[in-house]
């Protein structure tokens, strides 16, 4: 009897480096016919409800469980069921936030099985996922100034100020406008007030967050007027960062004021006031549903977003969205542990009337998988940067799958929701 050709045959792992040095794990599965890798990203802003990423000795330890757990449940199987393979991820592990063997190690596990199944099938990654329909490329939302936990020794203490080009013709076209928009900053900003990038390629200046917003307004009207193309700003808060159990209060040291929740919606909603925000990232601390709601109920022309207030769990999407929490969800795969379950939030964000928005992670590399993720479920946003290899690597993934759909390419749009 003929052995498919998506039969996993061996499942190999190795210690490698992310974007900032640190090291993570790679996972390498070979089925009959094909191969496929993924190297697990890392964040430094995290949710307190994301999967652990590597078991308690780390990723020596990690390492051992893809040789002595995981392969020898793997080998055998067919790599094109992913449900299974996932599923079996999940029953070695026993856990409900992959502590045993870490969410790293099953991400990077997932993710390498279903492009080795894609692979043995002779089909990229966006088309085995989504088939032969799958032809909207999503917008790119990049960021351009940084701060938080991106940006050490300096910076703004929200997490980033973004950019997101709103009607264009191609995904081309929308890159290069943040591109433009990124380096237009650097140009029109007064000397001495940029003094790096952080670890996202995003710039980091001596202003304020007021400051910076006007910059990149400046820089956004420049670049929209040279070419022709609407730009709209956003923010991500990361607020849990900012968040200080304890006193009961959102710390801004480098601004050098501390908010009480009521304070700190208040000044939320006066920066998406006064600056025409189009988009806002967990705005308030990851248990706050409430002051989610009520934002999103107050504010109109904008996304609200929720990321570490929902760590791409489809539960907590749903219980959002009964609150009428959020129009946006972030979904980055290392947080939940396997593509089944990604797809799952994805899933549910579309159900209950949200944008999923594919993000990447701050320590990354240059494998572009959330490029064809992005494209092959279907969302209207993706999230990774705008410089950088490992960020351009996302980025010029899409501009090739946009080449290769040709003139069924279409590139999302967000008129009746954003104007």
């Amino acid at each position: 009897m003929d052995v498919l050709p998506t039969i996993i045959r061996d499942v190999t792992a190795r210690k490698v480096f992310d974007s900032r040095g640190s090291i993570t794990i790679e996972v390498e599965v070979y089925t009959e016919s094909g191969y496929g890798s993924f190297i697990a990203p890392s964040g430094a802003s995290k949710g307190k409800r994301e999967a652990i990423a590597f078991p308690s000795g780390g990723v020596d330890e990690a390492i051992r469980a893809v040789e002595e757990l995981i392969a020898p449940e793997l080998l055998g199987v067919d790599s094109s069921d992913q449900f299974e393979v996932d599923n079996i991820l999940r029953q070695v592990d026993g856990t409900p936030n992959f502590s045993k063997i870490g969410g790293s190690t099953a991400i990077a596990t997932s993710i390498a099985s279903a492009k080795a199944a894609s692979a043995s099938l002779n089909l990229p990654l966006y088309k085995y996922l989504g088939g032969v329909f799958s032809h909207l490329l999503p917008l790119p939302l990049g960021n351009v100034i940084g701060g938080g936990k991106h940006s050490k020794g300096g910076g703004l203490d929200i997490q980033e100020i973004l950019v997101l080009p709103l009607k264009v013709d191609s995904f081309f076209e929308a890159a290069r406008a943040n591109s433009l928009v990124h380096k237009c900053i650097a140009q029109i900003a007064p000397p001495n007030t940029i003094y790096g990038r952080n670890d996202e390629g995003a710039w980091v200046t001596t202003f304020g967050i007021k400051e910076s917003l006007k910059l990149v307004k400046n820089a956004c009207n420049r670049i929209s007027n040279e070419f022709g193309i609407k730009l709209g700003i956003g923010l991500d808060v990361a607020a849990s960062s900012l968040w200080s159990e304890s006193e009961g209060k959102y710390v801004y040291p480098r601004e050098g004021f501390k908010l009480t929740p009521e304070e700190h919606y208040r000044f939320i909603k006066k920066l998406i006031d006064d600056f025409s925000l189009i988009y806002i990232e967990d705005p308030f601390h990851e248990d706050d549903f409430n002051s989610f709601a009520q934002l999103l109920d107050e504010v109109s022309n904008c996304l609200v977003c929720g990321d570490d207030l929902y760590v791409t769990n489809a539960e907590r999407i749903r219980y959002g969205a009964s609150l009428k929490a959020s129009n946006a969800v972030i979904i980055k795969p290392n947080q939940i542990g396997t593509l089944t379950d990604t797809i799952l939030a994805v899933d549910s964000a579309k159900a209950n009337g949200m944008i999923p928005i594919v993000s990447h992670r701050s320590g990354e590399n240059t494998d572009p998988a959330i490029a064809h993720l992005a494209v092959g479920f279907g969302c209207p946003i993706i999230k990774t940067g705008v410089i950088g290899g490992e960020r351009i690597s996302k980025i010029n993934e899409l501009i090739r799958i946009e080449e290769e759909l040709g003139e069924k390419a279409r590139v999302a749009d967000l008129e009746g929701i954003i104007e």
